[in-house]
């Protein structure tokens, strides 16, 4: 290179740096401005009349653009997003209440229809002009809701405030409360300035195991954050006892609601707020509103009542000791745990087995549930109620023999009831310190030892737990504050630089950002009273106290030192995401318990230990019994009257437990009826598949195939029927199966009869030469994932169609230094732009269309034109605000439901968006609507392997397996033994709309399925995914054309499909 070129490049090189700064200064400007909602945190942080200036010259920037991109398009966030940075949490009102004083007198809510007044949906319909409630309606692919009466099309939702109607239900006059209700509103007069509590009597209708959640509003607004979550809870009991299966292992109860009346004080749903949460409210008129958020509740009364202060022990102690109450002379009571619980308001709360050899009873080679408690009792107000008699009225201590082995050395806290009452104010949070693996017999004492003594009269009385944080409270309202500090601060830094800023280049971002270095300096230093306070409340310093110094470094060099911000960015969202996972471990305080005492306080009790001999005693029964017992067996539990005909061998690809249930519901509700038993087998997920060697190919290369596989990968059962190795199901018709043990006729249903218990367009890719070789067993969802308080903020609309993604949402985002998330999935786009995967016969790829070039066209322009980062967790941007909308999945959908607590209320779910197309009606008229089309949906499923020699049997048990009833029920069953995390999504429509969903999310999901269009299986199709990757691989990574790369795909693609047909002895015609 000449030194005349070097010197021209360097001039160019200067005047482009040049133009960049300005750009930037200019882009800093603007992109704040268009947040101005989002700044308010950081601008009432920093301190100085520049930064004040700074953000009003902004604010006033932004407007243009704000006004630009606000345009009539897509679907309007709905209703006027709340921010919860401008309501106080509860613990932040304390203060404030010690110094107001209780209310004196209970203030009875009337509800009649001159006081109280509530929120109709309904929808008219446009054929038969009725009306209906629209809580439970969802759109049709059109956007339209369906008539219940004529089944006539009604546009749109319509509300209206009418006086509330009072019916008898369940015994009393209540106003039932269903989703057609948007809320509940009434006036009060308070007589003067007062501390009240809110009281309810509810009952929660059946259906579900789900608790009711409402929202309480006093005056048009939350009165703390926690006002948006309150919860009403559901009950539930053991169904009998225990039955011993045939592996001689005690399987769990079923849990069955109490039905009944409760009257509870509202409560939030996290457990955070110790007792009952007060409102103040000042003399004269209020308004109070009850939303509704979650599942149908009959109200009977509201009640505004003097708050239940609960006094110190030394207080109730002396009050004792003035009535003349004296210590019992009784031997000590000792009841079970496990055995003498009355209620939890958890159905996962139940009983576990614990091999520690002083466990009572003790278990020796077989599982028996002789604890209660574990790992499950963990979330805040989870509570279990026991009952127990006493023989004499008087004085009793109380021990619970207990081992706490979880969160790294942090102690377990519990609300101790008695009869329904804490009795003093050391039982509002009391604390079990880590044992490990150990059990501890704990009295129930103060620091130095004195146990605490309760009044108990001679009779049956209850005793509650339920999960409480006590000293942990204040980390976890510290952390949830230092999350909200650090996402502000991403998506601040994200705006100035965005998500990959240039490590070389100085942001200025203390002096651009206004508050910015005051952030730094509040995490860094909240981050040392943390390390510091768990030092000195924990006997043994777990690990994150040196993770909260790890991070609290990091944080300060980069506050000392801006410039390397940009540098390390990463490190911001990597420590909220330490800190979000911190956040939620607190709020997890395990506690498994053995048994319980109740004696008199001067009673002697011995701590039991186990020692070396009935440790190795124990060992010794396990080893030898391993040689008998079958562990990748299922143990059945049939009664003994049960006639068996003949049996199956079913292999399962799921865990343990989930096979449990599955033969406890078949011996439960199959077998008695059609004297078909199941043998179930456990199997690895990746062992039931087409692809490679694994367990299932290998038993039936041998011809030791089971009967029936469940949990197939979806691309299975047609490389299996290429090799005439299963079923065709649609060949199945109905058939009658008379009870061997006289329970009467057994109707089998034939596939024609259950097809509609699915999404239509599953089915192809299960579909083979005209046979339909496996039932779906679970579906995935595809939706639009978005953040409602960015979008809100940055004015942008829901789009509807991409090309209103393109031309409006995007370029807003990305002046922000925000980004949207699309996966690698080119089918939707595919479909949506009227292309197809193969051709008619399946013997050739259909992407040499037009239509298919157009959509590979625009498929890889969202990489190479508008920058979608293909490699991001969009989990965690989501979370951290980088990417605050995108495409997602069901996995997607639960991680943010269960693992991002701090998200709640701020996110929601939209249809895909499309393409708008045109169409003509039956009348003739043309109109507009846009293509959601997607696929992806399908997941796994269950054959009928050829080799069985029971096909009629096993068709039999899959009919039964995947019905609405039965889906429901094991639905239930596995969210409540594995909590909501594992909520299983099954394939039966009718039992996957019976789950607790959110009843605006479930709307969206149920019109998603109009949409939905799978690629059909065809020979050789598993290569045309490898040849696409190529081919977007060619375009995007280096730089390719995109016509070149399609016509190489479908060249190589073709090639591909011939070679299978061919192998298998099927003609391709030329072209």
């Amino acid at each position: 290179m000449s030194t005349k070129t070097r010197k021209i490049n360097k001039a160019k090189t200067i005047i482009s740096l040049f133009l960049a700064f300005v750009m930037l200064n200019s882009f800093v400007l603007t992109a704040f401005a268009v947040n101005d909602t989002l700044l308010t945190t950081t601008a009432t942080a920093g301190t100085g009349t520049e930064e004040a200036e700074t953000v009003e010259e902004n604010s006033k920037a932004g407007r243009p653009l704000n006004e630009k991109y606000t345009s009539d398009y897509g679907t309007v966030i709905e209703g006027d997003y709340l921010d919860l940075n401008t309501i106080p949490d509860y613990s932040e009102l304390l203060e404030q209440y010690a110094a107001a004083n209780n209310a004196t007198e209970d203030i009875e809510v009337k509800l009649t229809a001159t006081t109280t007044h509530v929120l109709y949906k309904y929808v008219t319909c446009d054929d038969c002009g009725k009306s209906s409630g629209a809580g439970n309606m969802s759109r049709n692919a059109a956007g339209h809701y369906s008539c219940p009466e004529c089944g006539g099309e009604c546009p749109e939702i319509k509300t209206k405030e009418q006086k509330i109607v009072l019916s008898s239900y369940e015994g009393k006059d209540a106003f039932v409360w269903t989703s057609d209700y948007d809320y509940i509103e009434f006036d009060i007069y308070v007589p003067s300035d007062a501390l009240y509590q809110i009281e309810v009597d509810y009952y929660l209708t059946s259906g579900n195991s789900s608790n009711g959640q409402r929202e309480l509003y006093i005056d048009g607004t939350y009165p703390f954050t926690e006002a948006g979550d309150l919860t009403f809870y559901r009950y539930f009991k053991d169904e009998g006892e225990p039955v011993i299966n045939s592996l001689g292992d005690q399987t769990r109860p079923s849990q069955v609601a109490i039905p009944g009346w409760r009257t509870q004080k509202v409560i939030d749903g996290a457990g955070l707020i110790v007792q009952p949460p007060k409102f103040l409210l000042e003399k004269g008129k209020h308004t109070i509103r009850l939303a509704y958020n979650r599942t149908d509740m009959a109200i009977a009364g509201i009640r505004l009542v003097v708050p239940s202060d609960v006094a110190d022990y030394a207080t109730v102690y002396a009050e004792y000791m003035a009535k003349g109450y004296k210590e019992v002379n009784v031997k000590t009571l000792e009841f079970q745990a496990e055995t003498e619980t009355l209620e939890k308001n958890d159905p996962t709360l139940r009983r576990e087995s614990n091999t520690n050899p002083t466990v009572r009873p003790r278990a020796l080679a077989c599982r028996l549930l002789n604890v209660m408690g574990g790992s499950r009792w963990r979330y805040g107000n989870q509570t279990i109620t026991w009952q127990f008699d006493v023989a004499e009225s008087g004085l009793y201590k109380i021990g619970v023999r207990y081992s706490q082995q979880w969160n790294d050395g942090l102690s377990a806290y519990r609300q101790i009831e008695i009869d329904g009452e804490v009795p003093y104010k050391e039982f509002l949070e009391y604390e079990f310190p880590f044992t490990g693996t150990k059990w501890q017999l704990e009295t129930l004492a103060d620091k130095e030892g004195n146990p605490y003594v309760v009044y108990l009269e001679a009779g049956t009385h209850t005793m509650s737990m339920t999960v409480k944080f006590g000293d942990l409270s204040a980390i976890v309202e510290s952390l949830e504050e230092d999350i909200a500090t650090l996402s502000d601060m991403v998506l601040n830094i994200t705006l100035v630089a965005g998500s990959s800023p240039d490590p070389n280049y100085d942001y200025r971002f203390f002096k651009i950002i206004p508050g910015l270095e005051a952030q730094f300096k509040e995490v860094v230093a909240s981050l040392e009273w943390k390390y510091a306070y768990l030092k000195e409340h924990c006997d043994k310093l777990p690990a994150m106290a040196n993770q909260f110094l790890t991070l609290r470094d990091q944080l300060k060099e980069l506050a000392e030192d801006p410039f390397i911000i940009a540098k390390r960015f990463n490190d911001l969202g990597n420590a909220q995401e330490s800190l979000s996972t911190y956040y939620q471990t607190l709020q997890e305080g395990r506690l498994l318990v053995d048994y319980f005492y109740v004696g008199p306080e001067s009673a002697k009790w011995k701590n039991e230990k186990s020692n070396i001999f009935s440790s190795m005693y124990t060992v010794w029964c396990d080893f030898t019994s391993s040689f008998t017992k079958d562990y990748d067996n299922v143990g059945g539990v049939l009664d003994d009257d049960v006639v068996i005909t003949e049996t199956i061998n079913v292999w399962v690809a799921r865990g343990t437990e989930w096979a449990e249930l599955i033969k406890e519901l078949a011996d439960e509700s199959f077998t008695p009826y059609t004297g078909i038993s199941i043998d179930v087998n456990v199997v690895p997920a990746n062992q039931l598949s087409a692809g490679s060697v694994n367990a299932l190919m290998l038993a039936i290369t041998s011809k030791k195939a089971p009967d029936v596989a469940m949990g197939v990968d979806i691309s299975s059962p047609g490389e299996f029927a290429i090799r005439d190795a299963v079923y065709d199901l649609s060949q199945f018709e109905g058939y009658t199966i008379e009870s061997p043990s006289g329970r009467g006729a057994y109707e089998v249903k034939g596939f024609n009869e259950i097809k509609e218990r699915f999404v239509e367009a599953i089915f192809d890719v299960y579909t083979y030469n005209g046979g339909i070789y496996a039932l779906p067993e679970t579906m995935d969802i595809n939706v639009l994932f978005y953040r409602k308080d960015i979008l809100s903020a940055l004015g942008i609309n829901v789009p509807d169609t991409r090309q209103e993604l393109y031309d409006y949402v995007m370029p807003v985002l990305y002046q922000n230094g925000l980004e949207f998330y699309f996966a690698r999935d080119f089918t939707q786009i595919l479909f949506q732009n009227g292309g197809d995967y193969y051709t008619e016969n399946g013997m050739k790829t259909a992407f040499d269309t037009p239509e298919a070039y157009i959509a590979f066209k625009e498929y890889t322009e969202l990489f190479t034109h508008y920058d979608v980062d293909e490699t991001a967790n969009f989990y965690n941007r989501f979370r951290d605000g980088v990417m605050p909308i995108g495409v997602g999945s069901f996995t997607t959908y639960l991680q943010l439901c269960v693992a991002a607590p701090e998200l709640a209320g701020k996110w929601a779910i939209s249809l895909l968006p499309g393409v708008e197309k045109t169409a003509v009606d039956e009348d003739g008229k043309e109109y507009t609507y846009v293509d959601r089309t997607a696929g992806a949906v399908a997941q796994t499923c269950d054959i009928i392997l050829k080799q069985s020699t029971k096909p009629e049997a096993s068709w039999a048990f899959i009919e039964w397996w995947t019905s609405a009833e039965v889906q429901k029920l094991y639905a239930s069953e596995v969210e409540a033994l594995q909590g909501a995390s594992a909520r299983w999504n099954t394939a039966n429509k009718e039992a996957f709309l019976s789950l607790d969903w959110d009843a605006e999310d479930i709307e969206v999901i149920q019109q998603s399925w109009e949409w939905t269009r799978e690629v059909p299986f065809v020979l050789g199709g598993q290569y045309v995914a490898r040849h696409l990757t190529n081919a977007w691989t060619a375009v995007v990574v280096s730089g390719g054309d995109v016509r070149e790369a399609l016509e190489g795909a479908v060249k190589e693609i073709n090639r591909e499909l011939r070679m299978k047909n061919e192998e298998y002895g099927f003609v391709v015609p030329e072209e």
